[in-house]
């Protein structure tokens, strides 16, 4: 069968089945209305690999992480121009950007904006540059920008950083003579914008998000992307979107959306006609609970035994009711936490983890599941408690050590902080992980020959063991995007050496 055999129409069962696959590999729907559309896709990579079936091509759909994306990359649609809404962009550097930055402490002059489904990079470009035109490193702060999405295609555009004239419609002159070099009829992004801006692969709904564990996002954009998503797939993703963000981080998305009946987390700003979304307000707390028993105080680790401590509201529960035979096993339910942590579910995580405390009092790894869900949802308490709960149960535990010192690095205690990170790294020398944030403590302190060295320990530690346990701290991201920060910033600290 050839490629006019291919070529007819998609039955409705067909066009469900890859529909149906898409939706859960990447959270976007396609609607009947897309089915030629999405019958051009497969025609085309079926026929380039030689298929003869759309069966054929589902089986190696499914199996081949790769394909998928390069379906995807026809899937998508990547239609997009600088400034576009020019709005938001006056909102981001007239009202957002001065007040984030006045917030901040003396000890924190890093501004992180991620732009989540950036296609090819115009966005993620034109925060950069409205974060320039603002002053923002003339004032001595350091802006970071992310730019992520789903298409491969799409970000290689990005990081190349050249575009056509219709990509500039919205773009002032004056702004491309700031921001832009002519290069054969083709307009390039300015070393100093592209500078300011890193390119990675994150899908929206299947990745788990950039953690706390990570340092938190002042403003996300993510601006007509989640008009692709059904409504249960959005509502998770701008709950990621709450958690990802700091205390007063704003949330921009597209002109036209709203987040009604989708999320009441985040408090509605109006900036020039232009509504913002902004995280005001600390998260629910979850606990670990086991509804099938009452909870009782949990024995405390000597390194707890502070007065404070002492009058927690929350407790881990220790009762150990018997299991029935048809239950699951602690190991069986742990992997369904994990599975729950990756689909974005801490209250299910949380309620896992109880049940195999009950059963199991002395299960690390579970405290361990549950510190990591308390640190992400910023409940910095009961993180620490389940931190110390897994320690006490094994000592040699880098990632209870590296959470303890990521905690006390967002309180702000960065001798307690350097501390872990330091026992961390005595555990496991590869944790790429401590060695980056260890290296960002002695930055702000403005010891660059100690920040530098832990930056190019990073960089080994990261070539050594790309696969380590620090890696599930990633949100998703891939270890080419923390590198490319590693360097960046170790250019910084020799800059600063040698400037001294």
């Amino acid at each position: 069968m050839g490629r006019d055999s291919l070529a007819k129409d998609l039955t409705l069962e067909e066009f469900a089945r890859f529909r149906d696959f898409i939706h859960q590999q990447s959270g976007i729907y396609l609607e009947e209305s897309k089915l030629d559309s999405l019958r051009i896709s497969l025609v085309t990579r079926a026929t380039r690999l030689e298929f003869s079936a759309f069966d054929e091509y589902y089986a190696l759909l499914v199996r081949d992480h790769k394909e998928f994306s390069e379906l995807m990359n026809l899937v998508t649609i990547n239609e997009t121009s600088f400034f576009r809404f020019p709005q938001q962009f006056a909102a981001l550097k007239d009202r957002v950007l001065p007040e984030i930055m006045s917030a901040k402490p003396e000890t924190n002059r890093d501004f992180r904006v991620w732009s989540a489904g950036c296609s090819t990079g115009e966005e993620p470009y034109s925060i950069a540059m409205t974060l320039l035109d603002a002053g923002i490193e003339g004032l001595g702060w350091r802006a970071q920008v992310l730019g992520t999405d789903v298409s491969t295609r799409a970000l290689a555009v990005g990081q190349k950083g050249v575009y056509g004239q219709r990509a500039m419609l919205n773009v002032p002159k004056q702004t491309i003579a700031r921001h832009f070099e002519l290069v054969d009829d083709k307009y390039r992004v300015g070393e100093q914008a592209r500078r300011l801006v890193d390119f990675g692969y994150h899908n929206l709904v299947k990745e788990p998000y950039p953690l706390s564990l990570m340092g938190n996002w002042d403003v996300i954009f993510c601006r007509n992307v989640t008009i692709y998503f059904r409504l249960d797939s959005t509502r998770r993703v701008v709950s990621n979107f709450f958690n990802s963000l700091n205390e007063g981080g704003y949330l921009f998305i597209g002109h036209s959306e709203t987040l009604t009946s989708i999320s009441d987390q985040f408090e509605p700003i109006e900036v020039g006609g232009v509504f913002l979304y902004r995280k005001t307000r600390t998260k629910k707390r979850f606990v670990i609970s086991t509804p099938r028993s009452e909870y009782h105080a949990a024995p405390v680790t000597s390194a707890m035994t502070t007065p404070e401590r002492s009058r927690r509201r929350h407790a881990v529960t220790r009762s150990q009711p018997v299991a029935e035979a048809s239950e699951p096993s602690g190991t069986e339910m742990l992997g369904q936490a994990r599975h729950s942590l990756a689909e974005g579910h801490p209250e299910r995580v949380l309620d896992l983890v109880g049940q195999v405390l009950a059963r199991d009092p002395n299960n690390a790894e579970a405290y361990l599941l549950a510190a990591y869900v308390h640190a992400d949802i910023a409940d910095h308490e009961q993180a620490l408690e389940a931190c110390h709960h897994a320690l006490s149960i094994n000592p040699l535990l880098p990632v209870a050590r590296y959470i303890l010192g990521i905690i006390y690095q967002r309180q702000g205690d960065t001798v307690r902080a350097i501390s872990e990170l330091k026992k961390t790294m005595y555990i496991d020398a590869d944790f790429a992980l401590a060695h980056l944030n260890l290296a960002n403590i002695y930055k702000t302190q403005r010891k660059w020959d100690q920040a530098a060295r832990e930056y190019e320990n990073a960089l080994r530690a990261l070539y050594r063991s790309p696969e380590g346990a620090w890696t599930e701290f990633l949100g998703g991201f891939k270890a080419d995007l923390l590198a490319k920060t590693c360097e960046r910033s170790l250019v910084e600290c020799r800059k600063a050496m040698g400037a001294a």
